[in-house]
């Protein structure tokens, strides 16, 4: 029987790292030409697996230190405070429908839990234009425990830290490797491509919607 849900943050319930790139060079050139911001990542994917973003994430690095690294070596008229701008208004925009899921998930009386790999300064910035991210029992955040979700470990400390089961225990994620790293410790997962499909999942193989 599920008890707790786990939730990720970015791109499940509200945007996160997709589009920054767009936004500062447009703002800046008036055209994207297929360049990356963080780390010249490929893809969501690539970022995902690049150490230096990574660090950011587990708190090993400051946002100022990350984005002065991103700069080091590029030639574009973009300072760390115009980035750090660009990067605020790409995020916190709500993913549709995931909040009212969520809202019906309080009502049933599951535990709420937000799981969220998030540099500490952009987490702070979200909390504070999100307030209805106040309806999570428990929030654990990379910086705070030192490891993402791509780490062997981060799943094992999640639980422990919850004081949670995992059979007992759903997780939702966009990231497919995540939900399988979950699933490696008994944790049940779920890959999210929307909230209707997200709903559906609940609600025929669940039950608890």
């Amino acid at each position: 029987m599920i008890k707790n849900i786990i939730f990720d943050l970015s791109e499940v319930i509200i945007s996160g790292y997709r589009g920054i790139e767009e936004v500062v060079l447009e703002s800046q050139y008036g055209t994207f030409e297929n360049q990356k911001i963080l780390e010249n990542e490929v893809d969501l994917d690539s970022m995902r697996e690049n150490e230096t973003f990574l660090n950011l994430l587990r708190g090993k690095l400051t946002e100022e230190e990350y984005l002065n690294h991103v700069l080091k070596n590029k030639n574009w008229n973009v300072s760390v405070e115009q980035l750090k701008i660009a990067i605020r208004q790409n995020l916190n925009q709500p993913i549709p429908g995931t909040m009212e899921i969520i809202k019906e998930l309080k009502e049933g009386k599951y535990q709420l839990i937000l799981l969220s790999d998030h540099a500490r300064e952009w987490m702070k910035y979200i909390e504070e234009n999100n307030k209805d991210l106040e309806i999570f029992d428990k929030k654990i955040f990379s910086y705070d425990i030192g490891a993402v979700k791509s780490d062997e470990q981060t799943f094992k400390i999640v639980l422990e830290q919850a004081g949670i089961v995992a059979d007992e225990t759903l997780f939702i994620d966009d990231y497919e490797k995540n939900a399988k790293n979950a699933e490696a410790v008994g944790i049940h997962g779920i890959v999210f491509e929307n909230a209707e499909q997200l709903r559906k999942i609940l609600s025929s193989e669940y039950h608890i919607l």
